[in-house]
């Protein structure tokens, strides 16, 4: 590492990386996001309707509807990667509701190739909407946390019994400051034995 990278105790600076929703994840954000605002026009406009029309059950029901479509748009970014900080051991990730950390002490690293990156897509991909957060289990990747903004910044972190992968906006730098904090590289299909 760099003396800009380092502290004069010799330990690392911590590095911010972005994660800025881009690519299908964006544009299946911004669709999903438009069916749950009509969807919300509806209700409220069914619930003004009902209550106009003196029928008080009804109306409640669909506010009702209009608050659980409410709430479903808001767990929807909950759990979306808005950061992720690299210091000394260890990789702290922040979604909109949540702070995780992972420690990179004996975790091995790598970018996604083409491949694995088109695999991802078509796995977190259902319906024409596309999940940048969740578990997965996949033949190719094995089992692992996703929390993705841009399918093409992909890397995978293999942490302990733990596999993550993410999407900082700077692979290559997010790379470089893992392997500075503990972390090492891994060549392709970093697979457990039960996936091999």
């Amino acid at each position: 590492m760099s003396g800009s990278d380092s502290q004069d105790d010799g330990t690392l600076r911590a590095k911010r990386f972005t994660c800025t929703p881009a690519g299908v994840i964006a544009s299946s954000r911004r669709r999903f996001s438009g069916f749950l605002l009509v969807l919300a026009l509806i209700m409220a406009a069914a619930t003004v309707a009902m209550l106009m029309a003196g029928r008080l059950v009804p109306a409640l029901l669909a506010a009702a509807v209009g608050l659980v479509v409410g709430m479903a748009w808001r767990m929807s970014r909950e759990l979306s990667p808005q950061w992720m900080e690299v210091s000394q051991g260890l990789l702290t990730v922040q979604t909109a509701t949540l702070r995780f950390e992972v420690p990179l002490e004996g975790a091995t690293t790598r970018s996604l190739d083409r491949e694995e990156t088109d695999h991802l897509r078509g796995l977190a991909s259902t319906g024409g909407l596309v999940a940048g957060v969740g578990g997965f289990d996949s033949h190719l990747l094995g089992e692992f946390d996703l929390y993705a903004t841009d399918f093409d910044n992909a890397v995978l972190l293999e942490s302990a019994e733990e596999r993550f992968v993410v999407t900082p906006d700077n692979p290559a730098g997010f790379l470089k400051a893992a392997i500075g904090a503990g972390a090492t590289t891994a060549g392709p299909l970093l697979q457990s034995e039960a996936h091999e």
